[in-house]
């Protein structure tokens, strides 16, 4: 008699804290569950915030500072990147018969010319994008036509716009797939710099390229001459 006391007790306890649980489950979760319910208060608090007047200032204060950034890369890239890669193909050709210093990159700061260098540097980005944004095959093969623009300009820093393309154009007329394989072969080497976190690209894979493409550059030159 114990024993089944115990055991009915036993199974109405536990129906109880059953009953209980599944009482306590309705009246915290609700019917669309406490999860979901949390997602819905975050819709709600982000609605509410986004229309609020401090969220709004917020926003736009996020939207400027990714605005300045933006604008601040591309500058850069325009007025300092560009004049510098027209500097260190200065160095990398005057070191195929010479030993420049170091300070040789900066030589489309001190050349006299810099504007005549970012505008030409300029032309050639802008036009090789619109060639891209319209058809990405053609705008690869104008890319490769202008190969050699930054090239020219480190030699002649005062040749004009229309000159440097002029002369890239006919110095790469039957090069372009040459060219294109030379950075191909670059591909194994760039795996290399990001397997080791750049050190090898610093060291050795960036100078090496750079080093390879003026020797082209070279190539094309005497070719043309000869």
């Amino acid at each position: 008699l114990t024993v089944v006391t115990a055991l009915g007790a036993g199974n109405s306890g536990r129906e109880a804290v059953s009953e209980t649980r599944v009482t306590y489950y309705e009246d915290t979760h609700g019917e669309l569950g406490y999860g979901a319910d949390l997602l819905e208060r975050g819709r709600e608090l982000l609605d509410t915030l986004g229309t609020s007047p401090v969220g709004i200032i917020f926003g736009l204060i996020g939207a400027g500072l990714i605005v300045v950034f933006v604008v601040f890369i591309l500058a850069f890239g325009i007025f300092v990147g560009n004049v510098l890669e027209v500097g260190g193909n200065k160095f990398f050709i005057e070191n195929m018969y010479s030993a420049p210093r170091v300070g040789r990159i900066l030589y489309g700061f001190r050349s006299g010319n810099y504007w005549n260098i970012v505008k030409t540097m300029f032309c050639r980005d802008l036009f090789v994008f619109l060639w891209m944004f319209l058809l990405i095959i053609p705008g690869i093969v104008k890319s490769y036509e202008y190969y050699m623009v930054p090239y020219l300009l480190a030699e002649y820093p005062d040749m004009s716009r229309q000159e440097a393309f002029a002369r890239s154009r006919d110095m790469m007329y039957g090069e372009k797939w040459n060219a294109l394989i030379l950075d191909l072969s670059f591909i194994p080497w760039l795996l290399l710099s990001r397997i080791t976190v750049g050190v090898v690209g610093i060291f050795y894979v960036n100078p090496y390229v750079k080093a390879t493409r003026a020797e082209f550059y070279d190539t094309l030159t005497r070719k043309m001459r000869g």
